[in-house]
């Protein structure tokens, strides 16, 4: 590989031991830990980052003190600091959180969620299917802005767009680092 993604692949190869510890200790042995690096890529190209998203959004996985500090200070009061630890940790856990949570096992639709909330979910229920096809196929979302400058917004992008290529992102990173079979079904 050469370009970004050499640089990105280099940086992700620290992330998977402490990735892999944290989501085997709150997912479970089966859970498919590769996938969670590939978010870590994702989010930030596996670099500690302090989000300008006007939400705070921090760290490898982005998590976002704005949203999540209730749930997640409590258990992890150092989530928020350049490589603690506990951000490993914390991450995991609300992922486990989202997985508990959701009416599937599929990763792909964890995922989106992790990501973009539960529209995923709604958009499956009125597709009738948990295949990313159908519900992608239901999705009408608003488009975003992504990229502004003094001038006001340059680039905008369909949030269905922007969330639906998030799981299959996650899913192409990921696999780099896969050992053995998915424990639980990505698609």
């Amino acid at each position: 590989m050469g370009g970004r993604w050499a640089g990105a692949f280099d940086k992700c190869d620290s992330l998977v031991n402490p990735v892999k510890e944290a989501s085997q200790y709150y997912l479970g042995e089966k859970f498919p830990w590769w996938y969670n690096v590939g978010v870590g890529e994702k989010e930030s190209g596996c670099r500690w980052v302090r989000s300008l998203d006007g939400n705070g959004s921090v760290g490898y996985f982005q998590l976002t003190p704005r949203f999540l500090d209730g749930m997640l200070r409590p258990l992890f009061p150092d989530y928020d600091k350049p490589y603690s630890k506990q951000h490993f940790y914390a991450f995991a856990y609300y992922v486990g959180v989202l997985y508990e949570n959701s009416p599937t096992r599929k990763l792909w639709v964890l995922y989106q969620q992790y990501n973009g909330g539960r529209w995923v979910i709604k958009e499956c229920r009125r597709a009738g299917s948990w295949k990313w096809e159908d519900c992608y196929q239901e999705c009408n979302r608003r488009d975003v802005c992504v990229w502004i400058n003094s001038s006001g917004c340059k680039e905008w992008r369909s949030a269905c767009d922007i969330n639906y290529e998030y799981s299959l992102r996650v899913w192409e990173y990921g696999k780099r680092w896969r050992e053995g079979e998915d424990g639980v079904t990505y698609w």
